[in-house]
């Protein structure tokens, strides 16, 4: 059977009201479980939950419940959340910190942690040593752009510099960000003839309901803005579109790897001024923190970002065990740069040879942004939440299987640190990488091999 007929039993009606009902409650039950009474390091709690959640949610997709009731059951597994401490991630001490931090005129890209906790001469009382030695990332400047600094300010504002408040505030943003999302997601399936839907797969997708919402992760606006960007430049919006891209850039840096794909869409001139007002409006947003101090800041942290961590990496994985092999230690400093050289080199080929009367817009977006990913020394689960949004626009089903493949990554955690599972990743990457080549195999459209270079050069004039 075909990806293609799985996908359409998936969202053909079935009878099985009560039944159905029975799903939604029980789903309610397993994301209460996760929300409020499970630790990561409860890996097999955790699993059994995210596994019954995932394939209740394939159920419930299939169900006789209306489009409404549907709807409904992912806005209140959303509403779940937003009373619970996030417990599959921590960064939302780090939200936290940077918001008292702009609450308290002071730039959250120009001081570490330890700076300011060491340092005398400020006393904030809610930046305290508790607070610090929950951080993550204590010796790292903010990487997190201006429009994740405008909420953990208002949060921290709002909250009176309340910790538990201020996680309220930012999820209650977060569900605000989704709500657009679905919206925007329902409006540009209609405007691509396709199903409405293929907006369960967002809405009652677990991974997308826990990480987003449930543990607050900005690929929530990322998407959105991104959607808005889409939806503004159907409607002719071009400047309103811009300014939609241009937060999207503002809030997750990753956006830009999407921009190639707009030169042949919108040819070059169209192109250039989307892109000139795009990045003259992203980088207003980073005014009020520019400065010498602050580009040394962000690049420095990059920098030991992408040359220090590594998780639930794939292609990574495979060129560091090869430097194990050669070299006898791991290469993750001089890999970086190739790599990064490798992801900027895929995607710009993919964009001369694109076949644009194929790819949808945007479903072409799930490609490098799953290049930028393949070639990454990081994967958290969340990281791909915009794939799997943009997936529904496309043919390709493979982002839907590694929303559930990718969550297994969580296994590795114990309560004195973390230790990765070769099971896992081989699980997680075989099954991704094995359906993502039989569907580039099966529909073949993905790139057009005929004078690319003058389709290319025709399309953008």
């Amino acid at each position: 059977m075909s990806l293609d007929s799985i996908t359409a039993i998936l969202t053909e009606r079935r009878p099985g009201q009560r039944f159905s009902f029975i799903l939604g409650f029980l789903s309610a039950l397993f994301y209460i479980q996760i929300a409020y009474y499970t630790d990561r390091t409860d890996t097999a709690v955790l699993l059994c939950c995210f596994t019954a959640l995932f394939a209740m949610h394939l159920l419930l997709i299939k169900s006789i419940l209306s489009f409404k009731f549907l709807l409904g059951f992912g806005i209140l597994f959303r509403l779940i959340f937003l009373f619970s401490t996030p417990e599959l991630s921590d960064d939302f001490y780090r939200f936290f910190w940077d918001g008292v931090l702009v609450n308290n005129q002071i730039n959250p890209f120009l001081h570490l942690p330890r700076e300011i906790i060491e340092n005398p001469a400020i006393s904030i009382p809610a930046l305290d040593v508790p607070l610090f030695e929950s951080l993550n990332s204590p010796e790292y400047y903010s990487v997190y752009p201006p429009v994740c600094q405008f909420i953990f300010w208002i949060s921290a504002y709002l909250s009176n510099e309340n910790i538990t408040s201020a996680v309220l505030i930012m999820k209650i943003f977060m569900l605000l960000a989704e709500l657009c999302s679905i919206y925007l997601i329902v409006k540009l399936l209609k405007i691509r003839h396709l199903k409405k839907e293929y907006i369960f797969f967002y809405v009652l997708n677990p991974l997308l309901i826990i990480e987003l919402v449930g543990n607050i992760h900005f690929e929530a606006f990322l998407i959105t803005f991104v959607l808005f960007s889409v939806y503004l430049l159907h409607q002719n919006k071009f400047l309103l579109s811009s300014l939609g891209f241009a937060l999207a850039i503002s809030a997750k840096l990753t956006p830009i790897l999407l921009f190639p794909f707009f030169l042949k869409r919108l040819k070059i001139k169209k192109s250039i001024a989307f892109y000139s007002i795009t990045m003259t409006i992203a980088f207003a947003t980073f005014l009020p923190f520019f400065g010498v101090e602050f580009m040394h800041g962000v690049s420095s942290s990059l920098s030991l970002y992408f040359q220090k961590f590594e998780f639930n990496a794939s292609i990574f994985y495979i060129i560091r065990e090869i430097g194990f092999w050669v070299k006898g230690w791991d290469i993750i400093q001089a890999a970086s740069k190739w790599l990064a050289l490798s992801t900027v080199s895929v995607i710009a080929l993919l964009t001369i040879f694109e076949n644009t009367n194929k790819q949808t817009f945007p479903g072409i977006f799930i490609w490098p942004l799953f290049i930028y990913l393949a070639f990454s020394s990081i994967i958290h689960p969340w990281y791909i939440t915009p794939i799997v949004a943009f997936s529904l626009f496309s043919k390709y089903r493979f982002p839907l299987v590694w929303s559930f493949t990718i969550f297994l990554s969580y296994s590795g955690y114990r309560v004195d640190g973390f230790e990765e599972q070769l099971w896992v990743l081989l699980t997680e990457y075989l099954l991704v990488y094995g359906v993502m080549i039989y569907e580039l195999i099966k529909y073949k459209d993905l790139i057009a091999l005929k004078n690319p270079i003058n389709d290319f050069i025709k399309s953008a004039e």
